[in-house]
């Protein structure tokens, strides 16, 4: 049975008259009769071939997800062209109302866009109103001093946080290696002092000179009946190795979160702190951008600009004296010693050689 659910009293919202209309109606092309759903995963199946293993998945989260929210208003029968702003607004609050992340529901938001563009091309205009860029997120970078205290800190041999720590400090040490990289990196990648690999992500070839800090990791993680330089991939089928690797993430998180409530920290550590820690340390010593952007295999720097850290206020506020002591000495020349004489910021122009953050 269907149930006709008017959203503005049902939510208690006050959108305009156009909220109302239907991509059908947008476009003016006869609607379809078939539900939205099965049309839905007939287009994602067809896709599956030309997009990415991840692309899938994250279409197939967005649609089941929005299933469920048909379900609950009893739309299950709701067709493509039938489908209103009204629908995706709901959606995004419902998403919202049951504790999901912001980034991850427009995340959701984004793949269900893909999936209507797919089906019948409106997918634009339907989500004209709608924002789905990624909010901005807390820096995921943490200092130099919480890579020693997880160094020295004292676990039990064996145990899933000495291995959480072992892997960490690995991908840290590696110029930031993202998790899956490293899971899948193999002994024979692992040559002449240095590991090629290329990104999972963007298929960019990265080299890492093997420095004694990582050398040591390598050390204490790699098995000799392993084919994988870290010990835990060990099924044959593909589809098993990427179940094993996504339940290794969680745990991974997991016990990463527990580590660090144990060091007493604010922030949890997770996957991608040594990835983010790199990148900043790495411009905090000198390096260029570029250089970062090429170290992490990132396609732009727009992208490697994300994985820095926000300069701290004391660097801030040391820059804005300089600025001040500058502009007075033009002003007043003849004044000398007005302001305190600020301490010396670090510039970022010095090429550094990205190895010396790694050894």
């Amino acid at each position: 049975m269907i149930i006709n659910i008017n959203l503005n009293i049902y939510f208690g919202w006050n959108w305009p008259r156009l909220s109302k209309r239907t991509v059908g109606e947008l476009k003016g092309k006869t609607p379809s009769n078939e539900p939205f759903i099965m049309k839905a995963k007939e287009e994602i199946e067809k896709a599956s071939c030309l997009c990415s293993r991840s692309t899938t998945e994250n279409r197939i989260t967005a649609l089941n997800a929005f299933e469920k929210f048909l379900h609950e208003r009893g739309d299950e029968t709701t067709t493509a062209d039938g489908l209103t702003i009204d629908h995706i607004k709901a959606f995004e609050k419902w998403q919202l109302d049951r504790g999901r992340k912001l980034n991850y529901v427009r995340c959701n938001l984004r793949n269900l866009r893909a999936i209507i563009n797919r089906i019948n091309g409106k997918g634009t205009e339907l989500f004209e109103s709608i924002r789905t860029a990624n909010a901005q997120t807390e820096k995921r970078a943490v200092d130099a001093e919480i890579i020693s205290k997880l160094e020295e800190c004292q676990l039990p041999k064996g145990s899933r946080k000495d291995l959480a720590r072992n892997v960490f400090l690995f991908c840290f040490y590696a110029m930031g290696i993202p998790l899956i990289d490293a899971v899948h990196l193999r002994k024979s990648q692992y040559r002449d002092g240095q590991i090629v690999y290329y990104r999972h992500k963007t298929h960019r070839q990265v080299k890492i000179k093997v420095a004694p800090k990582l050398k040591q990791m390598i050390e204490i993680l790699s098995h000799n009946d392993s084919p994988y330089l870290l010990p835990i991939l060990t099924a044959k089928d593909n589809t098993e190795v990427e179940l094993q690797y996504k339940r290794f993430q969680q745990n991974y998180n997991r016990t990463l979160a527990r580590i660090s409530e144990d060091l007493g920290m604010e922030s949890h550590l997770t996957s991608y702190t040594p990835r983010h820690t790199w990148a900043s340390i790495a411009f905090e010593k000198g390096i260029n951008i570029n250089v970062i952007s090429q170290a992490l295999g990132h396609a732009n720097t727009r992208t490697t600009q994300n994985y820095i850290r926000e300069l701290s206020e004391e660097q801030l506020n040391e820059a804005n004296l300089m600025v001040i002591q500058r502009l007075e000495r033009k002003i007043h020349p003849d004044r000398k010693g007005m302001a305190e004489k600020p301490q010396k910021v670090k510039k970022n122009k010095k090429e550094t050689n990205k190895s010396d953050i790694v050894g």
